[in-house]
């Protein structure tokens, strides 16, 4: 007998059996376009109303003639259409706070794509933290060539020119607009890395046209932050688990400034509590790489750079983020 799985409001379930499904569509619990199924012999979770059978055909309904404006006793017509799924699985995003996050459940997850992917991300590692060691060492220089020995050979130093001075502000703007660059691609890196999609060194570059947006927000999201810790700190950290997946939301879904902080706060809904502890989860993952003479890092680092991002997904698609395909190491969300 072939095992089926269903995922309901973004939870897994199974195995049943197909006459299980069949039971569950005709006692309405299983809608044929939001609801997904699968089994061994499927490469990707469909919509369970593209399964042939699992819906029993109701009859043709009877035709209603169009509506005549002259009779006053014609039924008025309906204006609704159908709702569509959405490409590729069907899967659709859950109601925001429906299914709030587990945090350890998203960092077992994230271990488990740390193990799997760790070449693939050692070498983007690799290349991100040589960049930014290359732009610090020539900043260094330039910092350098800012101070100079006195000519009376007293030890002292002389005062940076204006050239000088302008030339390290220069190259520290660079350093901030690098960074940010290169953190867009990271994140996009990390959000194909949790959905089951194709990762490459190359998609660090890929994201430039999102920098300007990303700045404007990081700049607007420090000032919030700021100020909210003048406030006796907790303003501070309610306003960044709040609006703080504005960066997810700017490569994810291609939004703008304010549109992104508007998204991280609808799908940080009953999330924020959780979302706390996802940072207090990391912080302990972060200590205990180090303790492992600093080695530890080389592993923990990717582990909590995942950890967020499993969590942004849930916050998505419910806890199916934080899973793989049944019988599979293939994520849950791939494909969709």
């Amino acid at each position: 007998m072939t095992e089926w799985y269903y995922a309901k409001g973004g939870q897994q379930n199974g195995p049943v059996s197909f006459e299980k499904l069949r039971d569950l569509a005709a006692s309405g619990m299983l809608d044929p376009g939001k609801d997904l199924v699968w089994n061994a012999t499927m490469k990707d979770w469909v919509p369970a109303g593209q399964v042939e059978g699992i819906f029993v055909s109701k009859p043709n309904p009877i035709a209603v003639p169009p509506a005549d404006p002259s009779n006053p006793y014609s039924a008025p017509q309906s204006a609704w259409i159908a709702p569509t799924s959405a490409p590729g699985t069907g899967l659709s995003e859950i109601i925001p706070g429906s299914d709030p996050i587990d945090p350890v459940l998203c960092l077992k997850h994230a271990f488990e794509l740390t193990k799997r992917q760790f070449g693939n991300i050692l070498l983007v590692g690799l290349v991100y933290f040589g960049i930014l060691m290359g732009l610090s060492l020539v900043i260094g220089f330039i910092q350098g060539l800012t101070t100079g020995f006195s000519p009376s050979g007293m030890g002292g130093t002389t005062e940076p020119s204006g050239a000088s001075v302008a030339a390290l502000v220069v190259a520290q703007l660079i350093n901030q607009v690098v960074s940010m660059f290169l953190g867009l691609g990271l994140t996009k890196i990390a959000l194909n890395l949790v959905s089951g999609k194709d990762v490459s060194v190359g998609m660090l570059f890929g994201e430039g046209g999102k920098l300007l947006r990303a700045m404007g927000a990081a700049i607007l999201f420090g000032l919030m932050v700021g100020i909210g810790f003048l406030f006796l700190v907790v303003p501070g950290v309610y306003l960044a688990l709040r609006y703080g997946q504005f960066l997810n939301a700017i490569v994810d879904k291609n939004l703008g400034v304010f549109d992104s902080f508007k998204y991280s706060a609808s799908i940080t809904t009953n999330n924020k509590l959780n979302i706390f502890l996802v940072w207090v989860l990391g912080l302990l993952v972060t200590i205990a790489g180090m303790l492992a003479c600093f080695v530890g890092l080389i592993f923990a680092g990717p582990v909590v750079w995942l950890t967020f991002t499993v969590a942004y997904r849930w916050m998505q698609y419910g806890r199916i983020a934080a899973s793989d395909k049944p019988g599979t190491t293939i994520p849950a969300l791939a494909g969709s």
